[in-house]
């Protein structure tokens, strides 16, 4: 089989590379200075980090290097940091930290009356695959369901929205339906499912080409992998990597597709994925982020019984709304 990457102009790598540590130093302290950092310049922020990432995997496709898994890293922070300033302000207690710049913010209960914030499907998708990528959505998984729930019913049918549905179904165990925990491999089907039809039924009122977006394509992926469908999950991701190649990669960026990445990598490496190596950066895998990683750690070094069975505290009690009583990560 014949890869081919991104053609990106070498004047541009390098100039994503050139000090770049001492310039997201700065941009990071600028904008705190700047006034509110919300969600808009969290995004600003992870763009920077994987525009580095991008170029540096030009050098070294596999990315499997300290530098960047840094960058990485504080891409996925800064992305989901964006998702927290959605879910959470100006109600609740978080904090966003970059490692890579040692800086980080604290947000405190603010004003009711002080404006709420939202993130698109389309930017709620690019956290989550990093966070993913990072195996960090479970970790994130209140922050990702309460910014959710914001743009959830206007997104129904629309290719973006439904891929988060997805994703919450697939990932986080989330069918949106009450049910024991975790959901069965056929409730998550059907939350699949159901979220393609209302696709192909938008598509069908509208007379758009719906199905054939790539955020569509991804979640017949999801649903391959859920089903352990060897040969969908196979001709879906070409297709995805297909509908990638198309779009210019005028930025480092482009040539790292995190949506890729995440569809390509199934979280169980049970069934027709068991010992399969695919193409995907070596970062995401190993040695660093494997898949075997314990769900409980840090401050719970030891995992009671049903840690891994009794769901978050986001999907025990469905009457939480708005994130009010949520306290963040």
């Amino acid at each position: 089989m014949r890869i081919e990457r991104h053609q990106v102009g070498e004047a541009v790598i390098a100039a994503a590379r050139e000090d770049f540590a001492n310039r997201i130093g700065g941009q990071v302290r600028s904008m705190s200075k700047a006034g509110r950092t919300a969600t808009y310049e969290w995004q600003s922020v992870a763009k920077e980090f994987l525009e580095y990432l991008g170029a540096l995997s030009a050098e070294t496709p596999s990315l499997d290097t300290p530098e960047a898994e840094g960058a990485l890293r504080d891409a996925t922070e800064a992305a989901v940091g964006a998702v927290s300033f959605a879910a959470y302000h100006p109600h609740c207690t978080f904090q966003v930290f970059l490692d890579y710049v040692n800086f980080g913010i604290s947000y405190d209960p603010r004003d009711e009356d002080d404006a709420e914030e939202i993130v698109t499907p389309a930017e709620w998708i690019d956290a989550f695959c990093l966070a993913s990528l990072m195996d960090k959505a479970k970790w994130h998984g209140e922050a990702f369901h309460f910014a959710r729930e914001k743009f959830a019913e206007k997104a129904q049918g629309s290719p973006a929205g439904e891929l988060a549905t997805g994703f919450m179904a697939q990932v986080l165990d989330d069918t949106g339906e009450d049910q024991d925990y975790p959901p069965s491999v056929q409730a998550k089907l059907a939350a699949i499912d159901a979220a393609l039809a209302r696709i192909r039924n938008r598509a069908e009122e509208t007379g758009e080409s719906l199905l054939d977006r790539p955020e569509s394509v991804a979640l017949r992926i999801l649903r391959a992998v859920a089903a352990e469908d060897r040969e969908a999950f196979d001709s879906g991701l070409t297709d995805l990597l297909l509908a990638h190649t198309t779009v210019q990669a005028l930025q480092p960026r482009r040539a790292v597709s995190s949506r890729c990445c995440r569809s390509a990598w199934p979280r169980s490496r049970t069934g027709p994925w068991a010992g399969r190596r695919l193409f995907t950066p070596t970062t995401s895998r190993t040695p660093w982020s494997p898949a075997s990683r314990p769900a409980v750690r840090g401050l719970g070094v030891s995992a009671e019984t049903d840690a891994l069975t009794r769901p978050p505290r986001w999907l025990q009690d469905r009457s939480w709304s708005s994130g009010r009583h949520a306290t963040g990560p």
